[in-house]
């Protein structure tokens, strides 16, 4: 039943009932645009001011959400707005060029993106920009009623740096940013001038913890399980094998065209790595390991690259060759093991994976889920409350007792 409304309120608390009772009777349903600002002055023949107003109002009470150069959207009831009456344009910055089928990114980003769009609950498929070789490559998901534009955008196809442009995140004019994996220091203090609420995702370092939140894996609880089980299987020499990253100079996909010529002298440590180095270290020391340096190597995660390194390890003599190796990744564990064993060497491995695995190495477990979802938490906190400080969170590491003693079978030969 329709309710008279009160004369005797201001034109603008007449205008927003009116509008709450279209609403409610499902005249403009749920995701659905409301008429301009510049329609329904018209439409109901009052002032523009009037009409602003009690957008504004609605916007307040979370029944719309304004959205900039678009218009005013209803909001879904059973999907509330992230932030109620604003609309967020949020810029995900990657460290890879992006393409519609995922070709040039990791399964690791599309981890980390699916936690991100979890936590925000955006569902609606997204749409890829063309890009040539100068252009950002990117894709956007658009919901409406949830308040939300998120633009997740990669370096160009030709680019010779690991991020988009810095123009082209000014041109995005966004609310928030999150970076996932990129380190490099320059683009980063550039980010950070922008004054703009800012998540780096997988990047460990500290040098940017006063201006942004910072997520990253934390290896240590996984590392620390998984050296242990590996320990009461009888191993004594370890060593630890780490990733390389290419240089800034060099674009992902000439790496992809020549992985040949990126010899481990043309990379440079991966701060992630650096920080699971650390890990290793500790938990030898606190099993009684020795740790030593000639044990400590770094090369690129594709196989073709640390096979040179397992061949080398296999021919030392039997005092200075590792009978246990824990790498940047599992499958680096996995061709170590299997290089061994062609020559019939006995070799316990274990590294670090976000996804599935069932082969001969020890999967340490780091969720890109749970990363993506804690930058998303981080970043709606800050948007809420700007004044609070940056903080740096680690996503722990696991490796389950249950599944360690299942891969017991056949890691030897």
């Amino acid at each position: 039943m329709k309710k008279h409304p009160d004369l005797r309120a201001p034109k603008h608390v007449r205008i927003r009932e009116l509008l709450r009772e279209r609403i409610a009777e499902g005249t403009y349903p749920p995701g659905s645009r409301l008429p301009t600002e510049s329609e329904l002055p018209k439409q109901l023949r009052v002032s523009s001011t009037t009409v602003i107003r009690a957008l504004n109002d609605l916007a307040r009470e979370g029944l719309i959400v304004r959205r900039r150069r678009s218009g005013s959207y209803v909001a879904d009831p059973n999907r509330k707005p992230l932030i109620p009456g604003r609309h967020l344009r949020v810029g995900v910055l990657a460290n890879h060029s992006v393409m519609p089928d995922w070709r040039f990114t990791s399964s690791f980003h599309r981890s980390l993106l699916a936690g991100l769009m979890e936590r925000w609950h955006v569902r609606v498929p997204g749409r890829s920009a063309p890009a040539g070789d100068a252009d950002p490559t990117r894709m956007t998901w658009q919901e409406p009623a949830r308040g939300i534009t998120l633009d997740f955008i990669g370096e160009e196809m030709a680019a010779r740096r690991m991020h988009p442009s810095m123009a082209v995140v000014r041109e995005g004019r966004y609310d928030a940013l999150v970076t996932l994996g990129i380190v490099e220091d320059g683009f980063l203090a550039g980010l950070s001038e922008l004054g703009t609420p800012l998540v780096l995702v997988d990047n460990p370092g500290d040098r940017f913890s006063d201006v942004a939140d910072q997520v990253y894996f934390d290896p240590l609880p996984g590392f620390r399980k998984a050296i242990a089980h590996l320990a009461a299987r009888g191993a004594r020499r370890f060593h630890f094998v780490g990733g390389l990253l290419r240089k800034p100079d060099e674009s992902f996909a000439s790496f992809l065209a020549s992985p040949d010529r990126f010899k481990p002298e043309r990379g440079r440590f991966d701060p992630d790595g650096l920080l699971r180095l650390s890990a290793y270290r500790q938990v030898l020391f606190e099993q009684g390991l020795p740790v030593s340096e000639k044990g400590v190597h770094f090369t690129w995660v594709d196989k073709r690259h640390f096979a040179d390194l397992a061949k080398e390890l296999a021919a030392r003599p039997e005092p200075e060759r590792p009978d246990a190796v824990v790498c940047h990744s599992v499958m680096q564990a996995q061709g170590m093991i299997e290089i061994f064993a062609e020559r019939g060497l006995p070799l316990l491995g274990a590294g670090v994976t976000d996804e599935g695995y069932l082969g001969p190495a020890l999967p340490v477990h780091a969720s890109g889920r749970a990363m993506g979802h804690t930058a998303a938490s981080l970043l709606l906190w800050k948007l809420q409350q700007p004044d609070r400080p940056p903080l740096r969170v680690g996503v722990p590491t696991s490796a389950p007792a249950a599944q360690a003693d299942s891969l017991g079978q056949g890691v030897r030969p």
